[in-house]
């Protein structure tokens, strides 16, 4: 499944989109780890659905979704070089923090290359007070799609992240239009009958 993970990007590059590294660090959040998880993937989902409106001017329109940007974050944590200290005394969250591919669309209204716009105003994507503390982009060589991919996803086999835990950005035209219906049958008192 990674490797179908990687071939979103891959196919992406391969129409003429830039390939970068998104690092996405948090202060410290409190919480079992699922918790502090899915704070860090709404602040993703937050800092996105604004890169998109930076991108486009009606990020949401139907004849713009096919060119958002897409991420596709996974967990993971430093790995300790040659280090004698712990990593867990040294960085928030045990180190957990949340890195991927970003690949941004070859045309929309941002100017200058992701590294370059978040360096410059990355600061707007980390409110202050907020959990997101900085957003970095590193540039990918497009061969190196693939390989950067399988690196982001370390966290899976090593047992320290789930498949569930990957978050594509941006949620798929079905969940866009989906909207919550009501019940149809109302929730009644449980009948007990007595034999």
């Amino acid at each position: 499944m990674t490797h179908g993970y990687g071939q979103l990007a891959v196919d992406l590059v391969a129409e003429g989109w830039a390939p970068y590294l998104l690092v996405l660090k948090f202060r410290h959040l409190g919480g079992r780890r699922d918790t502090v998880l899915a704070q860090m993937q709404h602040d993703a989902e937050r800092a996105h659905r604004w890169l998109c409106e930076r991108v486009w001017r009606n990020a949401t329109a139907p004849s713009r979704r096919p060119w958002r940007p897409c991420w596709i974050l996974a967990p993971d944590y430093p790995v300790a070089k040659r280090a004698k200290v712990s990593v867990r005394s040294l960085v928030p969250n045990d180190g957990l923090h949340l890195q991927g591919v970003a690949v941004m669309p070859p045309c929309g209204r941002l100017c200058e290359p992701l590294d370059e716009h978040l360096g410059e105003s990355g600061a707007r994507y980390c409110p202050r007070g907020g959990p997101l503390t900085s957003i970095t982009a590193t540039p990918i060589v497009a061969g190196d799609v693939a390989y950067v991919n399988t690196y982001n996803f370390k966290a899976l086999p090593r047992g320290r992240a789930s498949f569930d835990d990957i978050l594509v950005l941006p949620s798929s035209s079905a969940e866009l239009d989906s909207k919550p219906r009501p019940a149809t049958d109302p929730w009644r008192d449980p009948i007990f009958e007595r034999n």
